[in-house]
């Protein structure tokens, strides 16, 4: 299949807030930033249905778009996004090309010893197949011997994968790795691999928009939280990663939070309160 005929898809690839929802004053919200009154945020972009744009629009949409730019205007900051592979949104953040990163980065105890974690959304990882594969790949195990693609810098899924290929014998899987989702699904339609592994939501909303091109096996590689990042060693007595978190507890208490994943289907997903590096039950 040429590029020209791929589906839509495939191309889009402080005070702060109380729990009663009072905003933030920009003063305080711009001590904590790089540049004053503006909350500079790295993201791939191509994070579907977190954070991306369709096909023909400079628009920028995604549940995570939303989350972010609401913590931002609680805040009183602007938000202002930032294009950054997910390999490099590490490093981005700690060269100080933005004030926070997101784009669907999981949790793993190597990340948290370079940046600090707040977990907005509860999700994983699956194997996405072509339609024609559909109910072959139902377990871990099925995937020995073939190719699966991912997205470059997925240390978490690396880990689940070096599981399962303790399980393979003489027949391991293997990975070959992507810059961005979209050219995933082009190397899974011109069967350079046998399977993708995106994030559950990714791969919920590639398979409603393309029913008749792709599949999910109902497999889940590994579960994981999806956080916003931070640098860590911030000066001052409150930093933008805890008013990020405050900011998002006091969304999820007053209903803000609920309403914004319930217009894109992904309430199963939703926290009871901010995540910590990890802990469902930590704060910063």
């Amino acid at each position: 299949m040429s590029p020209r005929t791929l589906p839509v898809v495939l191309l889009i690839v402080a005070l702060v807030t109380s729990s009663c929802g009072k905003p933030a004053s920009t003063a305080a919200g711009a001590e904590m930033t790089i540049r004053s009154g503006t909350l500079q945020i790295g993201s791939q972009q191509a994070y579907v249905p977190g954070e991306f744009r369709a096909e023909g629009s400079d628009e920028l949409r995604g549940f995570g778009v939303e989350i972010a730019e609401e913590i931002a205007g609680r805040l009183g900051l602007t938000p202002e996004w930032v294009q950054s592979d997910y390999s490099a949104l590490i490093a981005g953040l700690e060269a100080q090309r933005f004030d926070m990163g997101s784009g669907g980065m999981s949790y793993n105890p190597v990340r948290a010893e370079q940046v600090d974690m707040i977990g907005y959304f509860q999700s994983g990882a699956t194997f996405l197949v072509r339609k024609t594969d559909e109910g072959r790949f139902g377990t871990g195990e099925s995937m020995c011997g073939h190719r699966l693609g991912m997205i470059e810098g997925s240390t978490t899924l690396e880990k689940a994968v070096a599981g399962l290929n303790e399980k393979c014998g003489g027949k391991p899987i293997e990975i070959e790795y992507y810059t961005s989702t979209p050219l995933g699904l082009q190397g899974l339609l011109s069967e350079r691999i046998t399977a993708y592994a995106p994030d559950l939501a990714q791969a919920r909303y590639i398979v409603e928009e393309n029913p008749d091109q792709f599949a999910t096996t109902g497999y889940h590689l590994v579960d994981y939280l999806i956080n916003f990042t931070f640098r860590k060693g911030n000066a001052g007595n409150r930093t933008l990663r805890d008013a990020v978190y405050e900011t998002l507890d006091g969304m999820i208490k007053d209903g803000t939070y609920g309403r914004i994943l319930a217009a894109w289907d992904l309430e199963s997903g939703a926290l009871t309160r901010p995540a910590y590096n990890g802990d469902l039950s930590g704060r910063p």
